[in-house]
């Protein structure tokens, strides 16, 4: 069972998330952590609702799972799409755990700009440049193992911070419209077609297959 301490940051997070940080009251919290309401139980163990807000959101971004081990993924993937699907599926599933934290963040973190800084450093930031590096890393091996296949004259090599800012927002934009509207999208396009379109159009940019080693 779950000690006071974390029963009250999980309760708190999810009712930051549900009612919004202003509407969310120590009282409410205590209720909803098994401690008499009113009664400042809560302050044996946070100095302030501020101080609950700010242990929740770092606990959320220190759990390491299956998107940060695909992200420091160096070795050239023999199947870059597959390597792409999972890190896009695991992204889904990683703002799913961050549900009560995403709606903070859209909603409440602006009144706290240290925060949301740090939110944004330790986090989007973070996985950007994961996914950044991941990504010259697929294609770089490919360029290695394929000389003939040069990128065509007078066209730049991808930017790829900026497709790894616009894969990243597109699977939020994604989650959010399906979350607004109780799981689904709204246009219908369910979660794996759309994971396995999103993944062709960064295949466009990294090569589908690398070479298999000689024997």
């Amino acid at each position: 069972m779950p000690d006071t301490r974390s029963r009250i940051l999980t309760e708190a997070m999810r009712l930051f998330g549900e009612l919004g940080y202003t509407a969310t009251t120590i009282s409410k919290i205590e209720g909803a952590a098994g401690l008499s309401p009113g009664s400042g139980a809560l302050y044996k163990h946070f100095r302030s609702k501020k101080d609950i807000l700010s242990s929740g959101l770092r606990e959320r971004i220190r759990k390491r799972d299956a998107l940060t081990t695909l992200l420091r993924t160096e070795a050239p993937a023999t199947d870059p799409r597959a390597l792409l699907r999972a890190v896009a599926r695991s992204g889904l599933e990683r703002l799913a755990y961050e549900r009560d934290v995403n709606r903070i963040l859209v909603r409440d973190l602006a009144a706290f700009p240290e925060l949301l800084e740090e939110f944004r450093t330790a986090e989007v930031a973070r996985n950007h440049a994961a996914l950044t590096q991941l990504l010259q890393a697929q294609a770089t091996a490919h360029a290695t193992a394929h000389p003939a296949h040069d990128a065509t004259p007078g066209v730049p090599d991808p930017d790829w911070s900026a497709v790894a800012a616009i894969l990243q927002d597109a699977l939020s934009h994604y989650w959010l419209m399906a979350d607004i509207y109780g799981g689904v999208h709204p246009t219908g396009v369910t979660e794996d077609a759309y994971l396995d379109t999103l993944t062709d159009l960064a295949l466009a940019l990294v090569p589908a297959q690398l070479p298999k080693e000689e024997s």
